[in-house]
């Protein structure tokens, strides 16, 4: 096989790791090696001609990995040839793909990638704008099999000043001919033209209609290179609806595709979109895009633990409670945002500790449990809260402590939450008298009514006695105090719906009490109408 081929394949490759595996670096540093040694061998020209590559008049299939990532960054920057110096350097080599790697300034007739080469001080690797490319031979001459004809530049030339190249196409220039033999035929007469870089031409809505409706390899990869610089022109400018659509779209008919090069076509564009500012321009559309919130979740889902960060990103950001709910809705339904979500328990804002550790709790994170656990001494008692609800609901041995904590919690309504989340467990024998002994030490009417509440769940036979005893009437002084715990053990009563919790409820009915007398009628409606029903 032929160096050029080989060179071409290796730098095609290296591409697509910059691009693709930006973080292994093991990997491309083995790239790289080996694209150094290859170019010990010669040099070599790697030439555009509409959407083929060639490496010295050599065709590089377009299938190979990275082969396309090579021709759409070159037409991207409008580069038309890339020529690499017999032992070109390490540096220059990975210079060169990532100035190709980076960020194109559409039509600009090549001179940001120059003066990136320029500033590099490359000196082995050197680019020519895009010159007019011709199959054509004189009407007199036999065209040799695979020889491409181009218009040359003279490589010898550092172009310090990217526009001297177009003037120097102006003159008139001779053309040479590329054999893959490596002979050469001169043709006077014509001269280089430079050509804008291909940019789109038509809608988005137009390309992604025409991408639905077709399986032909090369219309789909020609589509897509189109959307991608579509959508990230609509990202530059504030567009989100339109960065949504296309990539929403994208992600649904990859899905349908069967083709293995169209597929891979797929997924590597919209790896590439899947960029954090773009993401964060689809995730800033749910609270406001209802009827399409379906298809934003699917595209930040499809971008995993990206997607998941850029929806934390606007929860932190967001000030509305409505808008965080939403934010935290879709983040519970991306299981990939459980690692950010753990992070954020440690964020110094109550609100953002408060709302992350609820979604642990609803998402059942078992890895939760101990930074949940240091929660509960957090100076807030609204983190706490959470904190003490999210353990009980993850439902694992160590809950069980962290209840017991919170029962003594300072914050009333800590303590109350604690004793609603013991209604959770299914040991309602060991919750029972954690929760009756709290109850004993407990000095605040409205967490005994909490308390009493939570024991009328539980509906334990010791449960019910304290109950009853509960309702009963007492004497003496603040009997204001004393009828509303009295009104609270009726309605608890009503919660056990025992036969010995029934029983104290009739007998309740006439009691001195209007206040427990009413609770009372109330009470035992409410299990009239439970039982017809």
């Amino acid at each position: 096989m032929d160096y050029s081929i080989i060179f071409a394949r290796q730098f095609a490759h290296l591409l697509w790791l910059v691009l693709h595996a930006p973080a292994n670096t093991d990997e491309q540093k083995a790239a790289l090696r080996l694209l150094f040694s290859t170019s010990k061998q010669g040099a070599v020209s790697l030439a555009l001609n509409g959407d083929d590559l060639y490496a010295n008049a050599n065709l590089i299939p377009g299938g190979l990995t990275g082969v396309s990532d090579v021709t759409s960054q070159m037409s991207r920057h409008s580069l038309a040839l890339i020529t690499a110096d017999v032992g070109a350097t390490p540096g220059d080599l990975l210079g060169t793909v990532r100035i190709l790697a980076s960020m194109p300034v559409l039509g600009d007739g090549g001179a940001a990638a120059e003066a990136q080469r320029v500033a590099l001080k490359a000196t082995t690797v050197r680019f020519a704008a895009r010159p007019r490319f011709s199959h054509e031979t004189p009407a007199h001459e036999t065209p040799s099999r695979g020889t491409v004809a181009i218009d040359t530049m003279e490589f010898g030339d550092v172009l310090d000043d990217p526009l001297a190249a177009a003037r120097t196409a102006a003159r008139p220039r001779s053309t040479t001919s590329l054999t893959p033999t490596g002979s050469r035929t001169e043709d006077r007469g014509l001269f280089a033209q430079f050509a804008a870089s291909r940019a789109p031409t038509e809608s988005y809505d137009a390309l992604l209609r025409q991408l639905e409706g077709s399986l032909d390899s090369g219309v789909i990869a020609y589509a897509l290179e189109d959307l991608t610089v579509l959508a990230e022109a609509a990202a530059r400018e504030g567009k989100p609806a339109i960065v949504s659509e296309i990539m929403f779209r994208l992600g649904r008919r990859e899905g349908s595709v069967e083709h293995f090069e169209s597929k891979r076509a797929f997924v590597m564009t919209l790896r590439k979109l899947a960029k954090p500012e773009l993401l964060r321009l689809v995730a800033q559309q749910l609270p406001h895009d209802a009827d399409r919130r379906a298809d934003h979740e699917a595209v930040l889902s499809r971008a995993g633990q990206d997607g998941a960060d850029a929806l934390i990103e606007q929860i932190s950001a967001v000030a509305h409670q409505r808008d965080r709910r939403i934010y935290f809705d879709a983040l519970m339904r991306l299981k990939a945002g459980v690692p950010a979500l753990l992070h954020m328990l440690g964020d110094t804002r109550w609100f953002v500790a408060r709302n992350a550790a609820d979604l642990l709790g609803d998402m059942q994170v078992a890895e939760a449990e101990q930074p949940l656990m240091g929660l509960l001494q957090h100076e807030d008692e609204r983190v706490r809260k959470s904190a003490t609800g999210a353990l009980m609901r993850l439902g694992t041995p160590r809950a069980l402590t962290a209840i017991q904590q919170a029962l003594s919690d300072a914050a009333p309504q800590t303590r109350m939450q604690a004793a609603a989340a013991l209604v959770t467990r299914k040991d309602v024998r060991t919750s029972a008298p954690q929760l009756l002994r709290a109850l004993d030490m407990e000095k605040d009417d409205e967490v005994q009514a909490a308390f009493l509440l939570a024991l009328g769940k539980l509906a334990t036979p010791e449960a019910v006695q304290r109950l009853i005893s509960a309702s009963e009437a007492k004497r003496g002084l603040f009997q204001g105090k004393a009828t509303d715990l009295r009104v609270a053990a009726v309605n608890a009563l009503a919660e056990a719906r025992t036969d010995e919790a029934l029983n104290a409820l009739r007998s309740l009915q006439a009691d001195k009490d209007e206040d427990v007398r009413a609770a009372t009628i109330l009470a035992l409606g409410r299990i009239a109408r439970a039982v017809q029903g």
